[in-house]
């Protein structure tokens, strides 16, 4: 069950969030110019149906495959709206560009149209759009992240090109350096109207956003990665570029939680896990876990399921670190209930990069730190099949007894065969108090684990590893509450050895720099 962990290499290159196949041209030119064509391939085109004829009206950005941030002026609720993706040109056909209608508008609940505070609303688009090299989602910035006076950003629209000029064809780009609040609010500046959930850029009399750049991105570079920081809020009645004006911007980092409520909705599936107390494991219902993950490894030119993984991002995978050895090919497989079946819907991908926790010991398993993110090569498109599970509240700790439910094709007694069909099993939680005990585990449990099961009729078993242990939170979401670690040696169903899990909720923090950083 248990194996040598070594991190392993750069397996290749691949797209995440906030970066472009075709790299924008950043020069410092003053005025405005054409992007280069799919450099910031986050953009939309906000467009509503007037008379049977479909116009741009605002712009936007593409978050999620599903999601679109923008501003709250954009939106009448008695328009039609679409949303245009992967487009340099509005006004020709484009290889790789993509039209999808608005399943549902979400402006935020304290949108004032007077004062023009919390101008930001979500856009749920009808269907996941496939990420590819014109069609990638931008990065949001760090919670209450405030940039620096001057801080280099770009502002891109197909707005107008000069006051009361025409609308663009050609995507634009524009330099507007940050403008800090202080001198923002100053009285000859913006003065009071410009609140602290804003953002000003620009105020040079020379470039600004204009009209029909509206709910598009301030484009700020985080590392190697851009970042939307600003939504295209207002500017001056006087005109589009007037000096000690800036653009204003909705600062997107003051709505981070709002953003990802429902933006980032995880840990529902579409096809309700059956959760009945059964004792002794189960068929789980076929996609009713659709986080889950087999991670398999190349031998013989064969495929082969070694262990479980929890998909937490459209391209990251969770899973122990005691998984992975770095004299291994691997995949990972997703979408899938049947492993020896073909299956509608489910996706193989290949890692880019796999990083185990840095103080995880092989030698010294009860150590902990048995957690690694698997980053892979591409992201998945999000179905009825393939969703991503919730992460816990950092630090939170769950009670005695709380129901959860282990998950895998681990074997289903002690030496017996793998199962090709994925295995459920309810397991309760065992508080640290009880599993440090002599007689259950002692010492060999830390802090950073938690304990499920103990009653010597079911438990993880191998195969299971680095796999799930789900549990509901209040509000009915699945959270990945634990990461098979590892188990008694004298068995799979052993008593008063319960499964022991990677706390997930101790590692919070590693998992989002991670993530961050790669």
């Amino acid at each position: 069950m248990f194996k040598l962990v070594f991190i392993t290499l750069i397996l290749g290159y691949a797209h995440g969030c906030g970066k472009s196949a075709y790299p924008p041209n950043i020069s410092r030119v003053v005025g405005g110019e054409d992007a280069r064509p799919h450099s910031w391939p986050w953009q939309v085109s906000l467009q509503y149906d007037k008379n049977g004829v479909w116009a741009h009206t605002c712009g936007g950005t593409l978050i999620e495959s599903n999601w679109v941030l923008t501003a709250a002026h954009c939106i009448s609720s008695s328009r039609t709206y679409r949303v245009l993706l992967g487009k340099h040109n509005l006004e020709v056909e484009e290889a790789g560009s993509v039209a999808v209608a608005v399943e549902k508008l979400i402006v935020h609940e304290k949108w004032n149209s007077f004062l023009v505070t919390n101008d930001i609303a979500l856009l749920k688009l009808a269907e996941h759009v496939q990420f590819s090299d014109t069609i990638q989602a931008s990065c949001l910035p760090a919670a209450d992240a405030v940039l620096a006076q001057d801080n280099p950003c770009y502002i891109t629209g197909w707005g107008r090109l000069w006051t009361n000029g025409p609308i663009s064809d050609n995507l634009q780009q524009a330099l507007l350096p940050v403008v800090d609040h202080q001198t923002c609010t100053k009285r000859d500046w913006w003065g009071s109207m410009v609140k602290t959930t804003m953002l000003c850029a620009g105020g040079d009399g020379v470039v600004s956003g204009c009209n029909g750049d509206s709910g598009g991105p301030l484009n700020c570079q985080g590392g190697s990665n851009w970042e939307v920081h600003g939504i295209v809020s207002f500017g001056s009645g006087l005109g589009c570029n007037i000096a000690k004006k800036p653009t204003v911007f909705t600062r997107v980092s003051t709505y981070i939680s709002w953003i990802r409520e429902p933006a980032f909705s995880c840990g529902v599936p579409a096809y309700k896990p059956n959760v009945s107390r059964v004792v002794g494991g189960e068929n789980a219902r076929q996609n009713s876990w659709p986080w889950q993950a087999s991670l398999q490894y190349l031998s013989g030119g064969n495929w082969h399921h070694t262990c479980g993984g929890s998909l937490i991002a459209t391209n990251w995978v969770m899973t122990a670190a005691h998984c992975i050895s770095s004299g291994r090919t691997y995949r990972v497989f997703l979408g899938k209930h049947s492993l020896s079946a073909n299956e509608r819907g489910s996706v193989a991908v290949s890692p880019s990069k796999i990083i185990v926790h840095p103080k995880w010991d092989a030698s010294r398993l009860t150590n902990g730190n048995d957690i690694a993110l698997i980053k892979l090569s591409q992201h998945v498109t999000l179905s009825n099949s393939i969703q991503t599970a919730c992460l816990p509240k950092a630090n939170s700790i769950l009670a005695a007894n709380y129901p959860c439910y282990v998950t895998g094709w681990g074997r289903l007694i002690t030496n017996g065969p793998l199962p090709d069909i994925l295995q459920q099993g309810r397991l309760l939680v065992v508080n640290h108090a009880t599993c440090s005990q002599a007689s259950w585990w002692g010492s060999s449990v830390k802090t950073n684990m938690v304990c499920a099961g103990g009653d010597g009729v079911i438990s993880s078993c191998n195969g299971d590893s680095g796999g799930p242990l789900n549990c509901q939170n209040s509000s009915g979401k699945w959270e990945v509450d634990g990461v098979v670690s590892f188990g008694s040696s004298l068995g799979c169903n052993y008593y008063r050895k319960p499964s022991v899990f990677t706390r997930v909720s101790a590692f919070n923090d590693w998992i989002a720099q991670v993530m961050a950083q790669y």
